[in-house]
């Protein structure tokens, strides 16, 4: 059996794999948690109930080599700067890795599918993507390629978790909803309560949100010219619009890569989690 985490801003899923299926899930809030020891508590936790093979970890922040860089929307303080794969063998004795989540769902995704060339757009907390060539990913120097949510979009009156002030997670993103709900007042925080109100400023809200759907698509279809473009992620999986600005996208978009299929992930929720157990096969 597998241990595998998934670690976002909102939350920490905590779920135990076997021949690919999940088999125990729980969950427990990110936000005021030391992350280094709440994890080492977890896996203590279970590896004391359970006979773990192996330890994988999606992580919603960049990573390289199994140390992380960088996380906008979560603090991982003592976990940061540390090799992962060793802190567990020398902690645990048990083999251990950690990825980008946004590389984990792609790892995942293109397994459950009969292609070879897809990218993962995930929309929740944040916004994020990667890219499946060849069945491989594309990983780029410092395994930092596909972070399309860093890439310029229109500026923001308040940063970027990563410090700029113009990065499409500050348009497209579970988080960027609810900050704009914050500077305008609202009584609402989620794109879901933003689409049903009638009032001026989540209509504005909502169509920046779209705006940034559309850049996102456009740019991926044009740049990378996958098979697929998967949507996943709470904030899209949960709000249908999302995939409908996606699809449409594709309309105004470098014309010869207008038979690119848009869906949403067919594993939902899971798939970070799937993806971080299969870290025990996949090529850092």
């Amino acid at each position: 059996m597998k241990l595998a985490f998934d670690i976002g801003g909102t939350a920490i899923r905590r779920a135990i794999i076997k021949d690919r299926e999940i088999i125990a899930l729980d969950n427990f809030p990110t936000k005021g948690m030391e992350l280094k020891s709440r994890l080492e508590a977890l896996i203590g936790e279970t590896v004391s109930a359970r006979r773990i093979e192996f330890v994988g970890v999606s992580f919603a922040g960049q990573v390289t080599n199994g140390t992380i860089l960088s996380a906008p929307n979560i603090d991982p303080a003592r976990l940061k700067n540390i090799s992962f794969p060793d802190w567990i063998k020398e902690r645990f004795g048990l083999p251990a890795a950690i990825d980008n989540d946004l590389k984990c769902a792609a790892l995942a995704e293109v397994s459950a599918r009969e292609c070879r060339n897809l990218f993962a757009l995930f929309i929740g907390t944040g916004i994020g993507g990667a890219y499946i060539e060849d069945k491989k990913l594309l990983r780029g120097a410092k395994n930092l390629a596909g972070e399309i949510g860093h890439i310029p979009f229109e500026k923001a009156p308040f940063p970027c978790g990563c410090g700029k002030d113009n990065c499409l997670e500050l348009s497209a993103s579970g988080s960027a909803v609810a900050r704009w709900g914050d500077l305008y007042l609202l009584n609402k925080n989620r794109l879901s309560d933003m689409l049903s109100a009638d009032d001026d400023r989540s209509k504005e809200i909502v169509n920046r949100f779209m705006r940034g759907v559309t850049y996102a698509v456009e740019t991926v279809a044009a740049l990378l010219n996958p098979e697929i473009i998967i949507l996943g992620g709470g904030v899209a999986l949960n709000n249908p619009q999302v995939l409908r600005w996606a699809k449409n996208a594709l309309k105004t978009a470098f014309r010869p890569a207008a038979d690119i299929v848009i869906e949403q992930s067919s594993l939902g929720d899971p798939a970070n989690l799937l993806g971080a157990a299969g870290l025990s096969q996949a090529t850092p």
